[in-house]
């Protein structure tokens, strides 16, 4: 993706902390994940934090290397 002439915008969403007390967690993630795509998203994140682990394996979730890296736009210094 650098320096391409055409693709130069990864858009990310990312899942950290979320309530829930009544709908199932898996069915609620993948909805988020429909809605992502369908706002254009291209890679979704998600932590294995908060027991996450038990749906995201269920929804197919690669496990990463386990960095992450924020980058902060339109902040001053």
């Amino acid at each position: 993706m650098l320096k391409h002439p055409i693709h130069t915008n990864l858009n990310v969403a990312y899942s950290y902390y979320y309530f829930n007390n009544k709908h199932n967690l898996t069915d609620l993630s993948r909805d988020a994940l429909i809605l992502a795509k369908e706002k254009g998203y291209d890679v979704f994140n998600a932590l294995d934090i908060m027991k996450n682990d038990e749906y995201l394996k269920e929804l197919k979730f690669g496990v990463g290397d386990g960095n992450l890296h924020y980058y902060f736009y339109n902040w001053r210094v």
